[in-house]
């Protein structure tokens, strides 16, 4: 992918359920090189409580292996990109993957 500038890990997370019902996740990280971009920032909820929950969007190579069900991790950059992102929605296109990340809430 050309312009790819920033380190981003993508990190595939496999669930294991125990016999009480919990959710524990196994993590595979892989680094790839890539962009990230900020889309949005402090917006409000529906309830009107502020909440701090970002949209962005990271663009990477085409040949990476990315599903729903995993995450990006940004680090390095930013307190403002800085942070890890699921992924809401991937769009594969001729030259790069587009993945439009939604913040994690911790």
């Amino acid at each position: 992918m050309r312009g790819g500038s920033h380190t981003l890990t993508v990190r595939t997370r496999t669930p294991t359920v125990d016999t009480e019902g919990q959710v524990s996740y196994s993590n595979v990280d892989a680094t790839v090189k890539g962009r990230v971009m900020i889309t949005n920032v402090g917006i409000g909820d529906d309830g009107g409580k502020n909440t701090n929950q970002p949209e962005a969007v990271a663009w990477v190579p085409t040949g990476t292996t990315v599903t729903d069900a995993a995450q990006i991790v940004v680090a390095g950059l930013d307190s403002l990109l800085n942070g890890t992102y699921n992924i809401d929605a991937i769009q594969h296109t001729p030259s790069h993957v587009r993945l439009f990340l939604l913040g994690t809430r911790s």
